[in-house]
């Protein structure tokens, strides 16, 4: 779903210009977003794997919506090892840096400015922090709707 919505909002955007507004300019967007997603993670989880760290979103199990606001973005940088605590996360810096170096190889000469690559590292964060407040705080919200 995240995909769809993406390239869409892209499409609508014309972001890459050079992919034009039309149905054959969202499927490259679509397909763009989804090799995104597929180097990144396995990136994240090879390299995070040689550290032992958990690729995965892990409840904070914390009380209240500020401490558990700041771990889910903390947790962006962070992330859970063998050892039950949180270290970097450098699996997941260098999937989302890498990645979007690789994806300079195929992107088009407006999206691929060193700008333009620091804007889609930076969004790729975001995403992660967007992300793990859903996975934190969705059980929660699933439980008020179904009552």
């Amino acid at each position: 779903m995240t995909g769809v919505l993406s390239a869409s909002w892209n499409t609508l955007l014309n972001s890459p210009e050079e992919w034009k507004q039309s149905w054959k300019g969202y499927g490259q967007r679509y397909l763009q977003r989804e090799a995104d997603v597929a180097i990144s993670n396995s990136l994240e989880g090879g390299v995070g794997a040689l550290w032992g760290e958990e690729p995965r979103y892990i409840p904070s199990g914390l009380q209240g919506i500020g401490p558990r606001a700041g771990y889910a973005l903390k947790t962006v940088f962070l992330s859970q090892r063998r050892d039950g605590q949180l270290h970097p996360a450098w699996g997941r810096v260098a999937g989302n840096t890498v990645n979007n170096l690789i994806e300079n190889s195929w992107l088009p000469p407006s999206a691929r400015t060193a700008g333009q690559t620091s804007l889609r590292c930076a969004l790729g964060f975001v995403g992660r922090a967007g992300g793990n407040a859903f996975e934190e705080f969705w059980p929660d919200v699933r439980k008020l709707f179904s009552r």
